[in-house]
């Protein structure tokens, strides 16, 4: 896959983050504040040196836009992140598999969509940022799922006229929001396929660092001599980042 590059002045002082993976909502709306309250105090403890802001999919645990409804849980947050946006703070938002069915009102936020991996040049490194869900091989009953439903237009419309009042708490079950998330074998396997389809792009492209989510294992990982793949965790067991200044990234537990 070839993407378009994105050139991305960094100023000086200033500083770039990776995260995501909140998973807001889940397992339970208490659980789910607390966690809230944290992402918020991290957000303002980074407020006054950043420059962009990386969020790396499934920051929701099921998101759905109506056309005049959107869900009223984590308003703060979202706040919090307009706030930013307004003093100058670029935010990127790279849809995952939780999340796929943001419409609109980000973009309106300000924050910019991705959905799909995409590489970007900083300080003349090159980049390649995204989810990580559904590449590399394997997985196929989710890639199938993904296809024929999640991104299917036709399926997004019937679900749209599901009242919010039942469709938001359904889409969460069927998400599996009750359930705990815990780092198992199962998220070692997931980081080793992300990895292996990064090694499989660097047969075409050249890439200096790989960042990537989705698989809750926070990870760097030297994928060849020029090359470092690094997987930015969760914020349900843990509460992990990626800082990138002038000179290095670090991966950093708030």
């Amino acid at each position: 896959m070839t993407v378009q590059r994105i050139q991305l002045q960094r100023k000086k002082n200033k500083k770039i983050y990776f995260t995501g993976d909140f998973h807001l909502g889940r397992p339970d709306r208490n659980s789910s504040l607390k966690r809230e309250k944290k992402i918020i105090s991290w957000l303002n403890s980074i407020n006054n040196n950043a420059q962009d802001v990386f969020l790396l999919g499934d920051i929701f645990d099921f998101w759905f836009e109506y056309d005049n409804v959107i869900p009223k849980d984590n308003l703060r947050f979202l706040s919090t992140i307009s706030n930013m946006i307004e003093e100058g703070i670029n935010f990127h938002y790279f849809l995952g598999n939780h999340d796929l069915w943001i419409r609109s009102y980000f973009k309106d936020l300000g924050i910019k969509i991705y959905k799909e991996p995409q590489e970007f040049e900083i300080d003349n490194k090159i980049i390649l940022i995204g989810h990580g869900d559904g590449l590399g091989d394997g997985d196929l009953g989710y890639k199938f799922l993904k296809k024929v439903f999640f991104k299917n237009k036709i399926f997004q419309f019937l679900f749209k006229w599901i009242h919010p009042d039942i469709g938001i708490p359904l889409g969460r079950y069927f998400s599996g929001s009750k359930t705990k998330i815990n780092i198992s074998e199962n998220a070692k396997k997931n980081d080793d396929r992300i990895i292996n389809y990064c090694r499989e792009y660097l047969k075409n492209e050249e890439v200096n660092f790989f960042i990537f989510g989705h698989s809750h294992f926070k990870n760097e990982y030297k994928i060849s001599k020029e090359s470092t793949y690094f997987n930015c965790g969760e914020w349900i067991n843990g509460s992990s980042y990626l800082e990138y200044d002038s000179s290095k990234f670090k991966l950093i537990d708030y």
